[in-house]
């Protein structure tokens, strides 16, 4: 299979954004950016990449906006993938004559019971998604493929979520703070995916595993820091087991933020019930990635801020 015009849905978005990035740097690829007529979307400046609007609602419009090309890349963000309007969207895909379907993944392993106890106003039918695409390209009537790395490490850190407060030198550790989890800076995500467009014989049908960052844990990011930073951390310690059955019972009471929450935490970092190891998946060697250890990815995210 060969790929040359790549669809981008959710071109705005982190993903997109960093996706489209990546694909500048091969000219083999032509890129067409799908938004909505109301987009304020500003494409990077390059004579291969265009932008057509087209209504995510109507079957004809997408099939217009997908003829001829070779690949959609979804990029929408876990939330907004919902089954209804990406059903809708493979549909066309398959009638317009697309090769690939690149599914909105992007997260761990979407089949993990952990995964599915997340309310989908948050992480959206990804599995539901994925159900329908395996089953079309059974039928020979599209290929598709998804791609996982665990949490984005620079936004993990940059936004707190992995419990630490940089610019104040604080940091929260949820248990013990050495369970092993999977995380992939955003511009190893995005480069894996531009790899696996060059050589897609290789990843068919399946969803792809990474990890870009090898040995983290929560003590090993604090350790990192503190040698980067030349300076302590203050630390308080969190008991991540009442973290989760705060959250389930917020999941019951439906109290989706709060749910959330808790369940993300404990999905990192509870090592009794974590699924953030994912490392007997992982492919790296299939989509050119090389994990760095925890002291190197943290240098380079500080060096980047």
């Amino acid at each position: 299979m060969l790929l040359k015009t790549i669809a981008i849905v959710g071109p705005g978005g982190s993903v997109g954004t960093a996706i489209i990035s990546a694909l500048l740097n091969d000219s083999q690829f032509q890129i067409t950016a799908l938004v909505r007529p109301t987009s304020n979307f500003s494409p990077p400046a390059s004579d291969r990449i265009r932008t057509i609007a087209t209504d995510f609602e109507d079957r004809t419009s997408l099939i217009h906006a997908l003829r001829n090309q070779d690949a959609v890349v979804c990029c929408v963000p876990g939330g907004a993938t919902r089954f209804g309007p990406q059903k809708l969207l493979i549909d066309a895909a398959i009638e317009a004559g697309v090769k690939l379907f690149f599914a909105s993944e992007f997260v761990s392993n979407i089949l993990s019971p952990n995964y599915q106890l997340f309310p989908t106003e948050f992480v959206g039918d990804k599995v539901r998604v994925r159900e329908y695409l395996a089953e079309k390209a059974a039928a020979g009537q599209i290929a598709y493929t998804a791609l996982n790395g665990g949490p984005f490490f620079d936004m993990w850190l940059s936004k707190g979520v992995a419990g630490f407060d940089i610019p104040a030198r604080k940091a929260t550790i949820y248990g013990s703070g050495n369970n092993l989890s999977c995380w992939t800076p955003l511009p190893t995500i995005a480069s894996a995916a531009v790899k696996m467009l060059q050589n897609p014989n290789t990843i068919l049908n399946r969803a792809i595993f990474i990890s870009g960052v090898r040995g983290l844990t929560q003590k090993a990011i604090l350790a990192a820091l503190e040698a980067e930073t030349g300076q302590k951390f203050s630390v308080e310690h969190v008991d991540v087991r009442k973290i989760r059955e705060e959250a389930l019972v917020a999941l019951r009471e439906g109290d989706v933020r709060k749910a959330t929450r808790g369940l993300t935490i404990n999905s990192q970092f509870n090592e009794d019930d974590s699924v953030a190891n994912f490392w007997d998946r992982v492919e790296n060697e299939v989509v050119g990635v090389r994990a760095v250890d925890v002291r190197e990815a943290v240098g380079d995210f500080l060096r980047t801020r």
